[in-house]
């Protein structure tokens, strides 16, 4: 079983909007959105779409908590935003993620 490493992200909403904004370079493998408060989130189909869904709920609203998690060889940035909205975007180059944003494991 793969070990599971989890990194708290303190840097605020503004830095969390700039990781979504720079996702993509660090072969992002998919993005979810689900927003429990409307049913857009269920009719997005491309990843661009979702991406640009989830950064403008990101703008809108506060962010409650944002971790990544490294498991099975996949990062993961999972934000969870006012008790509604859970984002989940899936990235292969976590190490790289992770060195550019400076996360520290919690």
């Amino acid at each position: 079983m793969d070990k599971v490493e989890v990194y708290g992200i303190s840097c605020g909403k503004e830095g969390i909007i700039k990781m979504f904004e720079r996702i993509i370079q660090y072969g992002l493998v998919d993005i979810d959105v689900e927003n429990r408060a409307s049913f857009l989130d269920d009719m997005l189909k491309s990843t661009e779409d979702k991406l640009r869904y989830a950064i403008q709920k990101l703008e809108e609203n506060d962010v409650d908590t944002a971790r990544f998690v490294i498991k099975d060889g996949t990062g993961v940035l999972i934000v969870k935003i006012e008790d509604v909205i859970t984002i989940r975007a899936t990235i292969k180059e976590y190490k790289k993620f992770i060195e550019d944003f400076r996360l520290v494991t919690d």
